[in-house]
């Protein structure tokens, strides 16, 4: 569900590039990760490195971190999942 989440915030943030991938892509690839701490990193990564990317904290649950959407063209994908390798 936090997916779904990020998903709506990153429509609400980038609403032209939303419609890109509604347009282009309509994949959705759904990834864990192992904490929160490790959430964060990614996230700070991708965003230092242009990446469109959105955050969503959970308010019922002190506003911790649950999830992140960012999306990528083709060219980018093989750089970014190494960043999420790497975290």
């Amino acid at each position: 569900m936090q997916t779904a989440h990020s998903v709506a915030e990153f429509a609400h943030q980038f609403p032209q590039k939303f419609a890109d991938w509604n347009q282009q892509s309509k994949y959705i690839i759904s990834l864990s990760i192992d904490n929160e701490e490790k959430l964060k990193r990614l996230f700070y990564k991708l965003q230092d490195n242009g990446a469109n990317v959105v955050a969503f904290t959970e308010p019922d649950i002190n506003d911790q971190l649950t999830s992140i959407c960012y999306y990528g063209a083709l060219a980018t994908y093989g750089y970014f999942m190494v960043l999420i390798i790497k975290c």
